[in-house]
């Protein structure tokens, strides 16, 4: 593998393992957040999509 190709490799390697540990990051927030019922009721938020393709669009759940 020439160097160019595998400093290449290694950059895309860093930016996907990045890129995982974001999301586990995100993941952990969102379950300490279920945990602590800081959460939204789904009927709310798909009541205030559904209404958003109408002429009077509800506001976003809190």
């Amino acid at each position: 593998m020439n160097g160019s190709l595998k400093g290449t490799v290694i950059r895309d390697g860093a930016r996907v393992g990045s890129g995982r540990e974001e999301r586990s990051r995100l993941t952990r927030e969102a379950l300490a957040d279920v945990d602590a019922c800081r959460v939204i009721d789904h009927q709310a938020v798909k009541a205030w999509v559904d209404s958003l393709s109408t002429d009077t669009p509800l506001p976003v759940p809190p």
